[in-house]
């Protein structure tokens, strides 16, 4: 029996200059499940993750999320509907604690606003209190507890990503979207940041992930689309995707034609 779809995206277009980014793409993301986004370099992964979450207007298509049209709202509207996303590069201060970085991630702080600091002083020192809390308690989750003092500048690349995913729950989103969560870190560490991602799958939390690596793919994601220019060129189950010509050939020939390329004079 199918899941119930919670992201639907529907024949989006988008072109820049000329060149055809996407050209009609379509793709259904169940509940309950962890999503794989994957393709070759230039095949249209990141505009479609900037349409999906409002960083980029499509020429054409529409995207629902959980029954409601993202048409036209900003990344962050579509955030406070609960999809929410990390980026291939760090974003955190390097110069603030992991845990002041977590601290700056929930939306609608009471304290945001000076005024409630003097007329609702006991609600905001209650709500700082749970966000202490849930922050502590992802810091676990994602194996940085012990990190929560150290400036995040001090990380490792796979530790900033597990930081980046942390901030993402710390908004409570019905939907993670994984930008490049293993690009550059420690095989050692990707193990890690895999058993993450599938221990709060488990525990309900639902993702859609962008990435590179078919060996991190193959390790967690019970579905996949595959891009290449700018088209779907396959879906389904994970295994059976990722084991078809036509997905190898993108990716390997692809790669092939860039070597050759780049060994040209």
């Amino acid at each position: 029996m199918d899941l119930e779809p919670l992201l639907e995206v529907s024949d989006i277009r988008k072109h820049f200059a000329g060149v055809v980014a996407l050209d009609g793409v379509s793709v259904s993301v169940p509940a309950g499940m962890i999503y794989g986004l994957i393709g070759p370099n230039g095949s249209g992964k990141t505009t479609l993750f900037n349409v999906m979450t409002g960083f980029t207007r499509p020429d054409r298509g529409h995207v629902v999320f959980a029954g409601r049209s993202l048409d036209g709202l900003a990344p962050y509207e579509i955030a406070r509907l609960g999809l929410v996303r990390t980026f291939q590069s760090s974003l955190a201060p390097e110069r603030m604690t992991v845990m002041e970085n977590m601290l700056l991630a929930p939306q609608h702080q009471l304290g945001d606003r000076i005024v409630n600091l003097f007329v609702r002083p006991g609600d905001v020192g209650r709500e700082e209190r749970r966000h202490l809390d849930r922050a502590r308690q992802l810091l676990e989750i994602v194996n940085l507890a012990g990190k929560s003092d150290d400036y995040a500048g001090s990380l490792s690349g796979g530790q900033k990503k597990l930081l980046a995913l942390a901030q993402a729950l710390m908004a409570e989103p019905r939907l993670v979207l994984l930008d490049e969560p293993v690009a550059g870190v420690n095989p050692r560490l990707i193990k890690d940041i895999a058993a993450v991602v599938q221990r709060l799958r488990n525990d309900g939390q639902n993702f859609l992930i962008v990435e590179h690596n078919m060996a991190f793919i193959r390790m967690i994601c019970d579905r996949v689309s595959v891009l290449d220019a700018g088209q779907v060129i396959a879906e389904g189950a994970a295994e059976e995707v990722l084991s078809r010509e036509d997905v190898l050939h993108a990716y390997l020939g692809r790669r092939r034609g860039n070597a050759r390329q780049r060994a040209a004079p």
